[in-house]
């Protein structure tokens, strides 16, 4: 063992190098990201800053502020998207949670806006396979891919798609009675929401979120959840496909009648006016059942409340009738939404973007690239 010396030359420099506080400091947190868009004024900047409220730690847990303000710095805007950046712990493991705010689309400007949201998410996958491409990779490196994006959608303008659907349907597909053809699918704009759901299809999993639900009233809201999820299926499309939630969701459904099933006594043989009057109520039970079913609104989109800007402290929205709590889960969807993307489905969501979308946009590239019209 060496003995030092105040003057020797043996430097304890490396002598808490194995400390085992040490190195769990020194591990850098799971990165995940997400990005926030919506049509202006939808809400979704106010979303974002309830979510960074929502998944901050505890300020006992927090670690110092200026390592945090030091990876924001590492972070640069890219054009219109500012990054947002926080840890956080969840199932005990820390987080390293950047949140991208983006410009508001406009109708008359989406396409040029859309085609600039492709290409930030692309430059993240053209990120990865520059470092792939390295004879020396070099360590360590983050995943920057937008795991998932959140489009935020406002409730007053799913209500003007949905009449202007009526009324073209009135019109034999005619919104003006003379000319030009419907632009809506049920309650989504072809022009806007239909465009971006494309767009990012095969880039990143978009979940559709509702914002404002304190403005409406609960089954107006699920209403419009239900409008906008017919929508989607309409224009044959699925936001959680690639996460293989409905296969597994089907099986457990199948498990759970099963069992139902098994559970069943068996009937003893009645007479014909008692088997007759039990077929009746099992019909009206059935009806019953089926109407309940097309009532209850679909998963997706998720409605939401954001707090109010002019009272920071204060989470929720106060109104002369009653307070609007976005963690009251018959006021919104809050909750839910947190549990399922940032707990239930996080592991899914950076498997799909790395091993579904950066794969499938990295087999693209290099086909491009052996073309030989590219050389």
């Amino acid at each position: 063992m060496t003995n030092r010396g105040r003057y020797s030359y043996a430097s304890s420099a490396m002598s808490t190098i194995n400390n085992p506080r040490r190195i769990r400091r020194r591990k850098d947190p799971t990165p995940f990201n997400i990005l926030i868009l919506g049509t202006q004024n939808a809400g979704k900047t106010s979303f974002l800053e309830f979510l960074k409220t929502a998944l901050a730690l505890p300020a006992k847990k927090q670690g110092r502020k200026q390592d945090e303000e030091a990876i924001q710095a590492s972070i640069p805007p890219v054009g219109n998207f500012i990054p947002h950046y926080l840890e956080t712990e969840i199932d005990g493991e820390r987080i390293g949670l950047t949140l991208w705010d983006s410009e508001g689309l406009e109708k008359n400007v989406v396409d040029l806006q859309l085609r600039e949201m492709s290409a930030f998410l692309e430059s993240k996958f053209e990120e990865t396979f520059a470092e792939e491409m390295k004879v020396v990779r070099s360590p360590g490196v983050k995943d920057t891919h937008i795991h998932a994006a959140f489009y935020v959608m406002d409730p007053s303008r799913l209500d003007r798609n949905i009449a202007t659907a009526k009324l073209a349907a009135s019109r034999n597909g005619y919104p003006n009675g003379k000319h030009g053809t419907a632009r809506t699918i049920g309650a989504l704009d072809e022009d806007i929401d239909l465009q971006v759901l494309r767009t990012l299809q095969y880039k990143t999993t978009v979940i559709p979120v509702i914002s404002k639900a304190d403005t409406i009233t609960t089954k107006h809201m699920s209403v419009l959840r239900k409008a906008v999820w017919d929508s989607i299926k309409t224009a044959n499309l699925d936001p959680l496909e690639a996460l293989g939630l409905d296969e597994d969701n089907s099986s457990v459904i199948e498990e759970e009648s099963d069992e139902a099933e098994s559970d069943e006594p068996v009937a003893s043989p009645v007479s014909a006016g008692h088997s007759k009057r039990l077929s009746t109520n099992s019909i009206r039970k059935h009806k019953s059942q089926e109407e309940a079913k097309e009532e209850e609104a679909p998963f997706l989109p998720l409605s939401i409340i954001s707090p109010d800007l002019y009272e920071p402290g204060v989470i929720g929205r106060q109104f002369p009738w009653g307070f609007a709590d976005p963690y009251n889960e018959e006021h919104c969807n809050f909750v839910r939404l947190k549990e399922a993307v940032f707990t239930e489905w996080r592991a899914e969501l950076r498997e799909a973007s790395r091993e579904q979308w950066y794969e499938g946009w990295r087999t693209n590239r290099l086909k491009h690239r052996d073309l030989p019209h590219a050389r």
